[in-house]
């Protein structure tokens, strides 16, 4: 989880911006994790929200604008904290555990924002675990698992703005 520490604006100050074809000028997440009732839920992804903008952030450092630049992407994602909350209930493992959220990227240009719903799977998220990870040993409230949840979720939106699609 350490990696997830560092915080934005060491990422804006190593930022270049050169030969990015979208710039981001601004990256805000929500969740409200006090709806989480699950004590070690709450200790494990309490610091979802600056952990979720610092790995995007990381992913998309060559494209991070100046402050003051015009012409570069908003990101907006607001968790799903409901669909969050459910996968506690279980603690049983992380088979049926989901990241969600509405994602949405205002880009320069009215016609070109992306607006969406991204779902990121324990399976999706297992490429992002140390080598030799026991998934099966793995529970929702795993620092190994969260970090695992976090990068995946910001890998896709990343991919997204790269791509433009």
């Amino acid at each position: 989880m350490t990696h997830l520490i560092r915080t934005t604006a060491l990422v804006l100050s190593m930022a270049t911006a050169a030969g990015a074809s979208i710039l981001v000028q601004d990256i805000e997440v929500e969740a409200d994790i006090s709806a989480l009732e699950n004590s070690k839920a709450v200790a494990v992804w309490g610091e979802l929200e600056s952990d979720l903008k610092t790995a995007l952030a990381a992913q998309l450092v060559n494209q991070i604008a100046e402050p003051d630049a015009k012409d570069a992407a908003d990101i907006d994602i607001e968790i799903d904290t409901l669909s969050l909350a459910s996968g506690f209930e279980a603690e049983l493992g992380i088979a049926d555990s989901v990241l969600k959220g509405d994602v949405s990227v205002d880009l320069p240009g009215s016609k070109d924002d992306q607006r969406y719903t991204l779902t990121v799977t324990a399976d999706q998220a297992n490429v992002y675990f140390p080598e030799g990870t026991d998934a099966s040993s793995l529970t929702v409230t795993s620092d190994v698992f969260y970090s695992a949840m976090i990068d995946a979720f910001a890998g896709h939106v990343a991919d997204k703005i790269k791509t433009g699609k």
